[in-house]
């Protein structure tokens, strides 16, 4: 009978390798870490200072790191006298409508990409796909007279469609390759129990799709709700402007408000973060469970 092998304590499974192996793969180790630290200095100092900016006065923005006393003035400054709420509550017109349409026609669209059989079913994919090669800068003078000609210019709805084109396609590639990574064979088993095509969309893939429809909610809430350029462009009456406009009132031609821009700034993250931590566990499930497979 022969003896069970015991598997070797780590410290005696690393001493069998030679020493200029441990040295190289400790260097290589910490070099990482050194780099991985130093890139999260870098991306997160803007934030670190855009938050303790908030709490100063102007005297203190640049003189010092730290404010002396943290004050909440500049909140209130920036909430009664920018108007904040109204602002708040049309950009989240302006992204709840843009976030349904896109996600309520990517989803479909990316079913029948991905699980339908129809002709030219390919060659109709890589002309939406070809929508995200077009800037937003080179369709706006063309969709200014669009939205002009249909009415829709200066309107909250309007500036919505608007947002709508390159982001379908996105969208649109993200849920083909979600259903793709889903195995056909379920849609079999859902006709053979006498499921319709809608049936077997309704009741088997779309569960199954929560984690990317996710991904696309996130993606399509933060590029509408931080977007400035359109909503610049479309909308040029004080009280239907976006948060973004509203808050670019701190910037004047000679001076910078810092404090109301960072009290702004922090104030516009917040649903942002709330729509994240909501959907995040979809969210990673999402990026793992081959919503970017092509």
């Amino acid at each position: 009978m022969s003896a069970i092998t015991q598997p070797k304590p780590l410290a005696q499974s690393n001493s069998a390798f030679p020493t200029w192996y441990r040295v190289a793969r400790w260097v290589k180790y910490t070099a990482t870490y050194l780099i991985l630290l130093l890139l999260s200095v870098v991306m997160g100092f803007p934030l670190v200072w855009m938050v303790l900016t908030s709490f100063k006065n102007q005297r203190e923005v640049f003189s010092s790191f730290w404010p002396k006393t943290f004050e909440l003035t500049n909140f209130e400054r920036v909430w009664d006298a920018m108007d904040l709420p109204n602002h708040m509550l049309n950009s989240a017109y302006v992204t709840g409508l843009n976030v349904a349409i896109v996600v309520i026609t990517a989803t479909l669209a990316g079913y029948a990409f991905a699980k339908l059989k129809f002709p030219k079913r390919d060659a109709i994919f890589y002309i939406f796909l070809a929508a995200m090669m077009v800037p937003g800068q080179a369709i706006l003078i063309p969709m200014f007279t669009f939205l002009k000609d249909l009415g829709l210019l200066n309107t909250r709805t309007g500036l919505s469609l608007s947002m709508t084109g390159g982001a379908i396609a996105f969208a649109i590639f993200l849920m083909r390759a979600f259903f793709r990574s889903l195995p056909s064979e379920l849609a079999d088993a859902g006709k053979i129990d006498g499921c319709t095509e809608w049936g077997v969309f309704w009741y088997i893939f779309l569960p199954l799709a929560r984690p990317g429809i996710a991904t696309v909610v996130i993606f399509q809430f933060m590029g509408t709700w931080n977007e400035f350029m359109f909503s610049t462009t479309f909308v040029y009456k004080p009280g239907l402007k976006t948060i973004q406009p509203a808050l670019y009132q701190a910037v004047g031609r000679y001076a910078v408000d810092y404090t109301a821009l960072s009290s702004g700034l922090i104030l516009a993250i917040i649903p942002i973060l709330i729509v994240f931590l909501t959907l995040q566990r979809q969210f990673i499930r999402g990026l793992t469970a081959g919503a970017f497979k092509g």
